[in-house]
């Protein structure tokens, strides 16, 4: 029986660290949640949704890096994986009249997604994750359609920021040893002949 590889926790700290900047801006009686709301059971307290719905590998940023060598093993290679997130925000308690406060230029959910923007376009570098490149993004139409996303929602369109994160992922160390290079010489030798 062979025993079980751990799995790498990047993206885990990518979670953290993003709830971490989020918290930072976003006012403290509003949730943060990392799971789509159910549009049939709404949040009983306001909720920011960020919801990563896509992880793949990011071809773009494919290089030809050489693995590092160090106390007689080769470090094992890493891989750029792109994580794509819907980032929303969710009120119950949302006025839905164009007379109530919802309808104001500076309502709630304006107000808290302004906070969330903030909070991403001011933490480009995640804390404690300096290899992580992030930015905003507009919705990749290629996954899906936006109508068809808002009508697995319960047909009521907001204001939605897909936020994306590219992580150097290392591959598995597979203990990879290599004797180390002691001496190196080099000898030179006149194969022309004499004139």
């Amino acid at each position: 029986m062979t025993s079980m590889i751990p799995s790498n926790m990047t993206i885990i700290e990518v979670n953290r660290a993003l709830r971490d900047a989020l918290r930072t801006y976003v006012q403290n009686d509003v949730l943060i949640s990392f799971e789509l709301p159910d549009p049939g059971n709404l949040p009983s307290v306001p909720t920011v949704s960020v919801f990563l719905y896509d992880v793949h590998e990011d071809l773009q940023l494919r290089v030809g890096e050489s693995r590092a060598y160090s106390g007689g093993a080769l470090l094992p290679a890493k891989v750029n994986v792109c994580l794509n997130y819907l980032i929303t925000y969710w009120d119950s308690s949302q006025s839905r009249s164009a007379d109530g406060p919802g309808g104001e230029p500076a309502n709630q959910s304006i107000i808290v997604m302004n906070q969330v923007l903030n909070a991403l376009i001011n933490n480009r570098v995640l804390q404690g994750l300096p290899n992580v490149y992030t930015k905003v993004m507009p919705p990749k139409q290629d996954l899906f359609s936006l109508g068809t996303f808002w009508q697995s929602l319960g047909n009521k369109p907001r204001l939605l920021l897909n936020y994306v994160a590219t992580v150097p992922i290392p591959l598995t160390d597979h203990n990879d040893t290599i004797e180390p290079v002691e001496v190196s010489e080099v000898r030179l030798e006149n194969l022309t002949s004499p004139r």
